[in-house]
């Protein structure tokens, strides 16, 4: 896999990634220069280890330093050494360099990771695809798909060398309990190290240019791969003797002059028994390994098979037709997804789950809601999974309080915002983030909010997915959500009362809860309006393919149909609406730009239709767009007027409406100025405080706030579709 055909990555390469296989919670995260990551599990943040990659001139005992990527605390202060090394009559040298910014490469794809120097090349490649439910799978097949381990590749070329050179793979832990793989081990050709029985890394030598089968070829160089274990990469690279209470062991081997040798290493994790509360769950992937050893050299035999794959999936990308930036924002993002996923085996059932990044917090009802594009193109049956897991244990029914009078009113059915966090799940019925008596702001319930995501999910499902069995068993699930959204609407069809879960003091907030008061409250929001409306065509949806055209299907359609009447009415005269329909409020004066976002439930349907009630949308965006008002000066999208706090993977359905509905990309003015919002959100991504945190979401000014470690932003994956 040495080769590549991904480009070099053409902005600041020094940015943490993550690494992360499916559903295990598990990620390998490294690439910002001068800071720690390695391996991080069941944390929702980078690891604390430091990284050693590199190489020496000689041999093992050489006397010459290690010269390795800047993966490790003090790495970029180490560039001045290395310079002040390379003084004439200077005689003092450091044991340990770092590759300086313009010696090294980057080349980042869909599932590479690839670094390169003019001594090495270090590449993780990550993998993805469908994940089949236990029930039609094969054994095989699952430990196939679950293996909870990524794979890498260190690669010295000395095929033109006069001496030999000297390779480390080296990790620094900050805790103890490191322990070396190859002691116990009947392995005759792989060595690795572990922390305890949790993460560890298992490597295997290659020699190239030998002949015979693969084992042929690995036991001929077996000797060559040694480990070492003592306080820091260098003693481990040169004393002979391991020291158990070492915390730095590392993998390392000889090249000669004119040879070539190739490291494959099996990046893993594993944990086993209950790892979660009230809800009793187990990772599914323990139902197939027998534990971190398994894992570990499953994933070494299976790095050739996946080869193709791997080679295929980043040229899906690079074939896409999108232009580098945005290239970046869907690899970068899919990597950060699959961090947070969970798979668990819960009372003998498969219970999917995605953590909410830095947060932690269990299957975030509005994060699911846009995660659901990804999700049915991978694994349907992960949807409909969580849809029936809100049902069973996390919905709940409340009345509706009129804002004026304070009077309680029968309301329906609604959903939690989570299902808990930190592996604990909250009690049945609750989320871990809502509280009573706030006023709009955060920590609100989110209950209107949340009833329209369980719509959006299951319409999509099932348009989708065809799945009509799975809708017409949950018919009264769906009665139920129509009569508890039309008590919450008033005869317009607008959001206009709040949960009684709010308490007498409280009010609801929308999934925009960290935003000002323009996105803030739910009731006549006109974020929330576009939702609400297109909830009830999901609803009517829902019945039309259940072949149910009665009153049910009439009432849901009918009032979507008196919002797509009123909204065009409450334009002001530059046909720009108010975020909030209330004078006295102050989002009176905001200007959002996610009011178009509720169009993109019926284009995933393919129900939207020209309209004037889209043809508002279209020229309140476009006015909005061509004033700057929500533009940043480094070209950033800014979704409210009055907000310097934007969020990435709303912006990427923001840009994916305006494309594929208003086709505004037609217009090169438009064209140009999404052109520059991309690249400044790559610069999001990769400077400041998101190039250690691997992917953020929140934004203020373009510096990553919060939402750290995120899944959402696979919202940007949407600009592959055709």
């Amino acid at each position: 896999m040495s080769q590549t055909a991904i480009p070099p990555f053409h902005g600041n390469i020094s940015f943490n990634a993550q690494h992360s296989p499916m559903g295990a919670f598990f990620s390998f995260t490294c690439g910002q220069f001068g800071s720690r990551g390695g391996f991080g599990l069941q944390i929702g943040k980078p690891g604390n280890q430091n990284l050693y990659i590199g190489v020496k001139d000689g041999d093992r005992f050489s006397d010459a330093p290690l010269k390795c990527l800047p993966f490790y605390e003090g790495a970029e202060s180490d560039e001045a050494v290395r310079f002040d090394v390379e003084k004439k009559g200077n005689k003092k040298k450091s044991p340990l360099v770092a590759y300086g910014r313009d010696e090294i490469t980057r080349h980042f794809g869909w599932a590479t990771d690839h670094w390169i120097t003019k001594d090495f090349e270090f590449a993780i490649y990550t993998s993805f695809g469908p994940i089949n439910e236990r029930k039609r799978t094969s054994s095989d097949e699952l430990r196939l798909q679950l293996i909870p381990a990524v794979f890498a590749e260190l690669i010295v070329d000395n095929s033109t060398g006069a001496s030999p050179k000297t390779a480390v793979f080296a990790i620094g832990f900050s805790v103890s309990g490191v322990r070396l793989l190859d002691a116990e081990s009947t392995w005759l050709t792989r060595k690795g190290f572990a922390f305890r029985r949790e993460y560890g890394a298992l490597g295997q030598l290659i020699d190239p240019a030998k002949g015979g089968d693969s084992e042929e070829r690995e036991e001929s160089v077996a000797a060559e791969l040694q480990t070492g274990f003592r306080w820091s990469a260098e003693e481990s690279v040169k004393m002979e003797a391991t020291h158990l209470l070492g915390s730095c062991p590392a993998l390392t081997f000889t090249v000669p002059a004119g040879e070539r040798r190739v490291l494959k290493l099996a990046l893993g994790g594993y944990v086993d028994g209950v790892q979660t509360t009230r809800l009793e769950g187990r990772y599914a992937y323990a139902r197939h390994f027998g534990g971190l050893e398994d894992v570990l050299s499953s994933a070494l035999e299976q790095c050739s098979s996946k080869e193709w794959c791997l080679r295929a999936m980043d040229n899906s990308l690079l074939s896409s037709g999108l232009s580098p930036d945005q290239q970046f924002m869907i690899a970068h993002a899919t990597r950060s997804y699959y961090g947070s996923t969970q798979l668990l085996d819960v009372g003998g059932q498969p219970y999917w789950i995605v953590n909410e990044g830095e947060y932690c917090m269990i299957n975030t009802l509005d994060l699911s809601v846009d995660h659901v594009f990804w999700e049915l193109k991978q694994n349907p049956w992960v949807v409909k999974n969580l849809l029936d897991n809100f049902v069973r244990h996390y919905s709940y029914v409340d009345q509706v309080k009129d804002p004026i009078t304070g009077k309680l009113s029968e309301g329906g059915i609604s959903f939690a915002h989570d299902q808990g966090v930190h592996n604990n799940f909250s009690p049945f019925g609750h989320s871990s983030y809502e509280l009573p008596n706030l006023n709009a702001l955060c920590f609100s319930y989110m209950t209107a909010e949340q009833l329209c995501n369980w719509i959006l999910i299951a319409a999509s499902y099932v348009a989708k997915t065809k799945d009509l069995e799975w809708a017409k068993h949950n018919e009264h699930v769906i009665d139920a959500c129509l009569h508890s959204l039309v008590n919450r609407t008033n005869e317009r069809g607008f959001p206009a009362y709040d949960s009684s879960r709010c308490g007498p003091g409280g009010a609801e907030i929308t999934t925009y809860d960290s935003l000002d008061h323009s996105l803030a409250q739910t009731r006549n929001n006109l974020y929330m309006v576009v939702k609400t409306w297109a909830a009830y065509r999901g609803l009517a949806l829902l019945y039309e393919k259940m072949g149910h055209q009665h009153e049910y299907h009439a009432a849901a359609t009918d009032m979507a149909e008196r919002i797509e009447k009123e909204l065009p009415t409450r334009a002001g005269a530059d046909g720009v609406f108010p975020a909030v329909f209330e004078k006295e409020n102050s989002g009176y004066t905001s200007r959002i730009l996610p009011a178009c976002e509720g169009l993109m439930y019926p284009l995933y349907w393919g129900t939207l239709t020209p309209s004037p009630f889209v043809d508002a949308l279209k020229k309140h965006t476009v006015k909005l767009l061509s004033d700057g008002q929500n533009v940043f000066p480094d070209g950033g999208i800014k979704l409210s007027s009055t907000s310097n706090n934007s969020w990435m993977s709303k912006i990427a359905i923001f840009m994916h409406v305006c494309r594929k509905v208003f086709k505004l990309d037609e217009d090169p003015a438009v064209r140009d100025l999404f052109a520059k919002a991309d690249a400044a959100h790559v610069r999001w991504q990769t400077e400041g405080d998101s190039a250690y945190w691997a992917c953020s979401d929140q934004f203020v000014n373009g510096v990553a706030k919060g939402s750290k470690y995120y899944p959402r932003i696979i919202t940007s994956a949407l600009w592959m579709e055709e």
